[in-house]
C-alpha cells in the first residue's frame, strides 16, 4: 500500500528494537519472519497525522541485522522516514479491529534527503564526485 495513504503527514522513527516472541514455557526468543527466516525488528514511530490520538505506532521489518533509521534533522528531535513495501494485516482485538503494519525497509524522505544534500540527489552527487 502506498505509504502516503497510511501516513498522509509523514512518519517520524522513535527507535528500533528487536522483536521477541514467547514460547508455552515463557521463555523468550528473537521474532522470526515465518516465511523468510529473518529477524523481526520493530520500528516505534509518531504519526503526527493522529491529531491527538493514539500518535505510537509500529511498523515491523525483517532483516538478518537491525535497519538503521534515517539520520535527524537539525532542530528535530525526530527522524523522518519513508518506509518501502509497507502492507497491513488486519486483526480484532477485544471487539476492535486492529492493523500490524510491515515494510521491506525504511529509507529518508526524498524532500529530506534532498535538503540535507544542499539539494542535490545522490545520483547527482556521484556524478559530481565522480
Amino acid at each position: 500500500m502506498p505509504f502516503d495513504d497510511v501516513f498522509p503527514e509523514g512518519a517520524y522513527v522513535l527507535g528500533v528494537e528487536q522483536a521477541f516472541d514467547w514460547d508455552k514455557n515463557g521463555h523468550k526468543t528473537p521474532a522470526k519472519d515465518v516465511a523468510s527466516g529473518k529477524l523481526v525488528w520493530n520500528v516505534q514511530i509518531t504519526d503526527p497525522s493522529a491529531k491527538g490520538k493514539n500518535t505510537g505506532a509500529v511498523v515491523k521489518i525483517s532483516a538478518d541485522v537491525q535497519p538503521v533509521p534515517p539520520e535527524t534533522l537539525p532542530g528535530l528531535p525526530f527522524r523522518p522516514v519513508v518506509f518501502e513495501g509497507l502492507t497491513a494485516t488486519a486483526y480484532e482485538q477485544n471487539g476492535r479491529v486492529q492493523f500490524s503494519l510491515r515494510a521491506k525497509g525504511m529509507r529518508a524522505p526524498a524532500s529530506t534527503a534532498q535538503k540535507a544534500s544542499g539539494g542535490k540527489s545522490a545520483a547527482s552527487q556521484q556524478q559530481a564526485a565522480a
